[in-house]
């Protein structure tokens, strides 16, 4: 606070109290807005954290910036409240929030030149060039494996292009909207941050040379061209199987329009929602493009240089997928595709194929012998380069010559080191554990509703069958159920997080969606187009998709012996989290009565919070002085009790019309609290039959010598009341009481402070009226302290009703116990006194 705010403080306080008394009330509602929407903003970080809600980076970096905002404004509020008491407190939330934003940052990558890179250079920069590229790279630099040429364009690029259309703020509004949980709502920002992408102007220092290699390159193959997405982080921390978009026959024309529908489908729904399972940032997945000449392709798929879900269950196999043309189908798994099992020796040979070639029914083999063990030796050799098993997409053109167009590691349960190679003459290579559960021990089981099912991502799971066969509403699939699905379609990945398990009619354990599926643990199994017959929408089934089988019902056997301890998997933005969080959400400062509890002592936003809160209700508990400044324009209130109020509206307070009246009555109070306060002190069961005039007695002793009218506003007790706030100082006789609350709506606002002080009595009764206050606040869930003859109590945080109970308690409360100080002696049985007044009070 300023000198100068300081001042005019200090002036109001000496010559217009009533004007400042309203301006700290003003400012202890906004500081209660501000604790309501920092204490929203720390919870909605925290489900993001503890997974129970799932958003992009970039709502969580604006939540923390509003964050920032609003604890600026409570400590203003604060400071408003007492200028000179917290000038310390901006500074050390200052600090705290600069350690927050320091824990917000990502690094972005570098943006500049060069943005082209042949795939030969692209091997030694992956942060350039992204995973896939950088893979293929590889193969260019090291030679001896059939990859074709290509370009990239790299991340600095796309980096690079929305600098120059200033779009990255523009990015970042949308996606700060991300929320998983309201699929609705992805579909329409996913269009607009598309149709951002689409509408950008490539700078011609991007686009001159990117046309000039696209005409080179078309011109090694058949004229036409390949763009493909090569993503920072694709391929890498996480696969991105089919999750962005590639663009096939593209003329050497149209490569800057394809360049950035690869780039667009960045956005796409099932893009999104994959990156943000995979907890990574948009910057951390800035987009690289590979271009490379088509192959007109006879056959193609995809081969596991480690295949665990092939024909022989157990073994070090291989396992290769094929289809005749593109291998668009299979990786989309779209169609049940051609298999074929083969050894991992130093010369592969076939040991099954599905379906038999010597069946009479038999379609043309897409992959001969010959040609499945060739593309089994470069697989060995890949493997052998990368040092992990592979998943590979190959294609073969009409010369019968091979080409790996991507390989990247096996994920998920075929995830691990690279196995020992097996014997050449070992028909079926070394026995391998895979790790499932021996189902034998699972007991007795129920007669399976499908059976030799394709298994495509392990696991044991139950839940209620939702028939979707048609086109998916992610809303309308309830969380948990396990889908049946005509294909496994890569836009499945959008139901990772949701469903528990799919049942397919085709596809196969080489599709896109297959490994995403692999990649978050969802079990995953083909069997045909019998499941929508076979299981009725809305039956509860468990899936093994380790023994390819569907059960009716929970098979709680097979469930717990395949119970999965595997940890929670790191993900970088769970990593930030884990940094941000204790600066955040931690909350140190716990006992607003311990002299640790002060700013120098805050560890995170919380701490700064909860200080506020405390310390503003404080400063309203003491808005009023006995003295009563500030209250020149309150109007008394004419009752027939034997005592004198005073009642000053803040505002809500009164009904209306009521503006210039000098007086009031009990029927134009408006104040819930206030009404609440009223209806206790007003109660049949209190007593006010002595007709003595309850003002404070003490007081007047100290100064009038009898000069003073017993109701004098020196001596007359207040109210500050608003629509859902009440401050009272009520005198009687000898002791004083003061209540602050809030009762309205918002439960998390809601509090009552009470103090009960002094009395006529000896010491020994006023102490034994205390404890009798003491036992009727504890019973009715108050926090009491004790201090001599003073007493607190407090509650808060409870719904409204509540709070108007306790308060209309609490007046019956003072009525009784005006005068009983005096009463007391070593005669009084207190265990009756409690229980008389719970008797009356207690329902």
């Amino acid at each position: 606070m300023s000198l100068t705010q300081l001042f005019r403080h200090w002036t109001y306080q000496i010559f217009a109290p009533g004007i400042l008394l309203r301006e700290k009330y003003n400012a202890f509602k906004e500081l209660l807005r501000y604790d309501d929407l920092c204490l929203d903003i720390i919870a909605e970080i925290e489900d993001i954290h503890y997974g129970n809600e799932h958003a992009d980076w970039a709502r969580i970096v604006w939540l923390c910036k509003r964050l920032s905002s609003a604890v600026e404004h409570l400590t203003a509020e604060l400071t408003l409240l007492s200028p000179a008491k917290y000038v310390d407190l901006p500074e050390y939330a200052r600090k705290i929030d600069f350690y927050v934003r320091m824990a917000l940052d990502v690094p972005v990558p570098d943006m500049s030149p060069p943005y082209l890179l042949s795939l030969a250079e692209a091997a030694a920069h992956p942060e350039m060039v992204g995973g896939k590229a950088a893979a293929l790279g590889r193969l260019h630099a090291d030679g001896g494996i059939p990859c074709p040429p290509g370009i990239v364009v790299t991340a600095g690029a796309f980096r690079y292009i929305l600098e120059a259309s200033e779009l990255r703020p523009k990015l970042d509004a949308k996606l700060r909207k991300v929320i998983l949980s309201k699929p609705d709502e992805m579909a329409g920002l996913a269009a607009e941050l598309r149709q951002m992408i689409l509408s950008i102007h490539v700078p011609e220092d991007i686009a001159g040379p990117l046309r000039q290699a696209a005409e080179d390159m078309a011109r090694v193959g058949n004229g036409f061209l390949a763009v493909r997405s090569s993503a920072l982080a694709e391929d890498g921390q996480a696969s991105f199987a089919g999750q962005y978009e590639s663009v096939l026959s593209v003329k050497p024309e149209e490569a800057i329009s394809a360049y950035k529908a690869v780039l667009a489908s960045k956005y796409g729904p099932r893009a999104l929602t994959y990156r943000v399972l995979n907890g990574l940032s948009d910057e951390e997945t800035s987009m690289a493009v590979l271009i490379m000449p088509m192959i007109d392709a006879k056959s193609a798929g995809v081969l596991y240089t480690l295949d665990p879900g092939g024909r022989v269950q157990g073994r070090e196999v291989m396992g290769v997928y094929a289809a005749k043309g593109l291998g668009t189908a299979v990786v989309d798994g779209c169609i049940i595709p051609e298999s074929v099992v083969m050894t991992r020796g130093k010369h592969p040979r076939v040991l099954t194929r599905d379906p038999d070639p010597d069946a009479t029914d038999a379609p043309e083999t897409a992959l001969p012998d010959e040609a499945a063990e060739r593309l089994a030796e470069i697989g060995l050799r890949l493997e052998s380069l990368f040092g992990r098993p592979q998943d590979v997409e190959w294609a073969m053109d009409r010369a019968a010559d091979l080409f790996i167009l991507q390989s990247r590691d096996v994920n998920a349960d075929a995830e691990g080191a690279l196995p020992g190679e097996a014997d050449a003459e070992e028909a079926f290579g070394a026995y391998v554990d895979d790790g499932q559960p021996d189902k034998d021990a699972a007991g007795d089981l129920p007669a399976p509703l499908l059976t030799d099912g394709g298994r495509v991502s392990n696991g044991v799971v139950a839940g209620r069958a939702v028939h979707a066969q048609t086109v998916i509403e992610v809303s309308a699939i309830p969380a948990g159920a396990i889908l049946l699905t005509p294909t496994l379609s890569p836009a499945l990945a959008r139901l990772a997080g949701r469903v528990s398990g799919v049942v397919a009619a085709a596809g196969s354990r080489a599709g896109h969606f297959a490994s995403v599926a692999r990649e978050f643990g969802l079990p995953v199994a083909v069997f045909g187009p019998e499941i929508f017959t076979h299981i009725p929408d809305g039956q509860e089934i468990t899936l093994d998709a380790d023994a390819g089988k569907v059960f009716p019902g929970r098979v709680e056997s097979l469930l717990a012996a395949a119970a999965d301890p595997t940890p929670k998997k790191a993900t970088p933005q769970g990593n930030r989290l884990e940094k941000i969080i204790p600066l955040v959400a931690r909350l140190t400062l716990t006992d607003p009565e311990s002299p640790d509890f002060a700013p120098a002592n805050m560890r995170s936003i919380h701490d700064i919070v909860r200080f506020a809160h405390e310390k503003s209700v404080a400063e309203m508990f003491s808005l009023v002085g006995r003295g009563g400044r500030g209250l020149a324009t309150a109007k008394r209130l004419k009752t027939p009790l034997p005592f004198t109020m005073y009642i000053l509206d803040l505002g809500g307070g009164l009904f209306e019309g009521m503006e210039g009246a000098p007086t009031v009555t009990p029927g134009e109070i408006k104040s819930a609290p206030m009404w609440a306060i009223w209806s206790g002190l007003t109660s049949p069961l209190a007593s006010w039959d002595d007709d003595a005039q309850f003002a404070d007695w003490e007081e007047l002793d100290r100064i009038s010598a009898g000069i003073f009218s017993g109701k004098s506003r020196l001596l007359a007790s207040y109210a500050v009341i608003s629509a859902n706030y009440a401050h009272l100082m009520i005198r009687f006789g000898y002791h004083f009481s003061v209540l602050d609350t809030v009762c309205g709506p918002e439960d998390k606002n809601n509090y009552i402070n009470f103090r009960f002080k002094g009395g006529g009595g000896a010491l020994d009764q006023r102490l034994s009226r205390i404890e009798f206050l003491s036992r009727v606040l504890t019973h009715f869930s108050f926090t009491v302290t004790i201090k001599g003859d003073m007493l607190d109590a407090r509650m808060a945080r409870e719904n409204e009703v509540i709070i108007q109970k306790r308060l209309a308690m609490l007046g019956y409360l003072l009525a009784r116990t005006k005068l009983m100080d005096i009463t007391m002696s070593e005669a009084t049985d207190m265990r009756a006194l409690v229980d008389d007044f719970l008797d009356k009070t207690d329902r």
